[in-house]
């Protein structure tokens, strides 16, 4: 299936789905492209849903990986992954706090910080799937916390 696309505002790609098959590729973009953009028809595309913003319109190949765009991506995808988890450290810090357990007070501590500082995980700078790829073992355990017996 072909595709047309086009630059954004920051160029960013746009990408048309021609649904109109009577009319060309070429009517199709004349209607539908912003008046004074270039365009350009690829027969395929291969986008990563996830990361539609990580891509910049190229006018030979109609698309082009956007590495630092597509970093920011996965790193906003990590906060959003840690958000509930820095959220459960706060009760387990509360109960510690609670039962005057310093060791746990320290060690939730020390896991929160690690939480927060999993943005500064270097990505690679080759490709998206690459970047996709790259998700910090700290995201993915599981937390608990058992106050200590009075």
């Amino acid at each position: 299936m072909p595709f047309i696309t086009y630059p954004q505002t920051g160029g960013q790609v746009a990408v048309l789905f021609p649904a109109d098959f009577s009319l060309t590729l070429e009517e199709i973009a004349a209607k539908d492209v912003p008046a004074g953009l270039p365009f350009k028809i690829v027969d395929t595309l291969d986008i990563d849903d996830e990361f539609f913003n990580a891509y910049d319109f190229d006018p030979n190949n109609g698309v082009a990986e956007n590495i630092a765009r597509a970093q920011d991506i996965q790193k906003n995808k990590w906060r959003t992954l840690r958000a509930p988890i820095l959220a459960k450290l706060d009760i387990f810090f509360s109960m510690a706090l609670e039962a005057g357990d310093t060791a746990g007070q320290a060690t939730i501590a020390g896991q929160k910080q690690a939480l927060r500082d999993v943005t500064d995980t270097p990505l690679p700078s080759d490709s998206i799937a690459s970047i996709k790829a790259v998700v910090p073992e700290i995201l993915t355990q599981t937390y608990s916390y058992t106050p200590p017996a009075a």
